[in-house]
């Protein structure tokens, strides 16, 4: 029983393995070659497996880009309430946030260079993509609450100046951080434009 119990553990041992280096490889592969230029079999190459040995551990494309996913942002620089935590005023917490998404760009920015551009072609990377879009909404929204009452206008240009697509053009002839500061001063200006002050509650 006890070399029995021993070759489960062994075999479970190597199945975790061979999964985390299929995740490795199709993570290097989608930064050379982008999601659509990825196949199961330059998967399986890379990954020194059988091509079915791929297909077994992930049968379809919502599980590999769910495992990716986790294996990249696992390792990215963190970006949630905490981010904006420190902020005393929504000024404050909107550069905290720009700093963050902006730092987070950097790190991501070998997968996003194809893969922002194909989420639009390929349902599992957009769905992934659009639930972070939504949580950086949130996030712009927090920023600025409870002092100030985010509008729809706020919201929308916030994200577009902390979107991919801003970091890599600010960034074109400037450090991340420079970009980073650049953001959250332009941030700053609309808190004033397009926010309003939230009316006090009076106490009975």
């Amino acid at each position: 029983m006890a070399t029995r119990g021993y070759s489960m553990e062994r075999r479970a041992a190597l199945e975790t393995e061979t999964r985390e280096r299929i995740v490795r490889a199709t993570v290097a592969l989608h930064a050379e070659h982008g999601p659509l230029g990825t196949t199961y079999a330059m998967i399986a190459k890379r990954a020194r497996v059988a091509p079915q040995t791929v297909y077994n551990h992930f049968p379809g494309p919502d599980t590999l880009f769910g495992a990716c996913t986790g294996h990249v942002l696992g390792r990215a620089p963190p970006l949630g309430p905490e981010s904006i935590r420190s902020g005393r005023t929504p000024a404050d917490r909107l550069r905290l946030l720009a700093r963050a998404v902006y730092a987070r760009h950097a790190f991501l920015a070998p997968w996003m260079r194809i893969g922002w551009y194909e989420s639009a072609l390929v349902p599992e990377l957009g769905a992934i993509v659009a639930r972070g879009n939504a949580a950086l909404r949130e996030l712009v929204a927090a920023a600025v609450a409870p002092v100030r009452e985010p509008t729809a206008e706020f919201v929308d240009a916030a994200f577009v100046l902390l979107d991919y697509p801003a970091w890599k053009e600010f960034t074109r002839n400037r450090p991340s951080a420079e970009a980073a500061r650049i953001a959250g001063d332009c941030l700053a200006d609309l808190l004033r434009r397009f926010t309003r002050a939230q009316r006090r509650r009076r106490q009975s």
